[in-house]
């Protein structure tokens, strides 16, 4: 038993060695003209510092130099903090921000609220896409949404199902971009602040389940098919599952953040906000 112990100690030991130390990660500015008309070249990402295993790193910046049309700023954990205060302190979001629990909760609040008032893309720092986004997203599009592999367990009406283009699927929001202000956006943030009284100080046997149905892809989803039901045209562009199969939802080596701050998905009987 203990030969086994200082086994995995030592081949942890040296997963761990050849990703440390942290390298630390620069904002990057744009080097060509981006082809969007309506969505801000910028990508919006977070994390709680700017420092990143050596492999992840590498991950990253090839995912930037693919997209080097585009901005990429990351916002650490205070600097999200003092965005939401400073441009959502008097809305009923930057409050329930504020009472968040999990760091995934927040992150989800803080892309709807800055695409929205400033417009833009977001991409969670673990994950991206192995072609150019300027490939997937057209000229004229306002946004940009892709679906999940996930099966949704409840579909849109039916009276709408040939507008979507995985009516049985989850629309993703690790990836995403929209024009400043844009519809869908105002209702996500109208929609988990209606949602908030039935999440508040809830115990959930499972607490990121709960979250995906608050403010991930589950709210995100039900967002964009009430819309379907209320306006013509949304203008955003469908991409198929996993941005057509050319997204990387697990960077190599993104692990190595978690050392640092622990995945919430093995966490059991919380409340995700109070």
């Amino acid at each position: 038993m203990l030969k086994k112990a200082i086994k995995s100690l030592k081949k942890s030991y040296t997963l761990h060695a050849h990703e440390l130390p942290m390298v630390q990660l620069h904002d990057r500015t744009a080097l060509k003209v981006w082809h969007n008309s309506l969505i801000p070249p910028v990508v919006y990402q977070t994390w709680q510092d700017n420092l990143f295993g050596k492999t992840h790193y590498a991950e990253i910046e090839k995912f930037r130099n693919l997209n080097s049309e585009l901005n990429f700023k990351l916002f650490d954990d205070k600097q999200v903090d003092l965005y939401m205060e400073e441009y959502w302190g008097n809305h009923a979001i930057g409050e329930i921000y504020k009472q968040g629990k999990y760091g995934p909760l927040k992150s989800d609040i803080f892309r709807y609220c800055i695409l929205c008032e400033r417009g833009g893309l977001y991409f969670d720092n673990n994950k991206g896409c192995n072609v150019a986004l300027s490939s997937l997203c057209s000229h004229g599009a306002s946004g940009f949404i892709s679906y999940e592999a996930n099966d949704s367990m409840i579909l849109p009406p039916v009276r709408h199902i040939s507008k979507i283009l995985y009516p049985n699927k989850y629309i993703l929001q690790w990836g995403l971009g929209f024009q400043k202000n844009h519809k869908i956006l105002r209702r996500m943030i109208d929609n988990i602040c209606e949602y908030y009284p039935f999440f508040k100080n809830t115990v959930f046997e499972n607490p990121s389940h709960a979250i995906v149905s608050f403010t991930g892809p589950g709210m995100f989803t039900r967002t964009i098919w009430e819309l379907m039901d209320e306006v013509d045209e949304l203008n955003v562009d469908q991409l198929g599952i996993d941005f057509n199969r050319h997204g990387d939802y697990a960077f190599k080596g993104s692990w190595v953040r978690y050392l640092k701050a622990p995945s919430y998905a093995d966490a059991r009987n919380s409340i995700i906000v109070t």
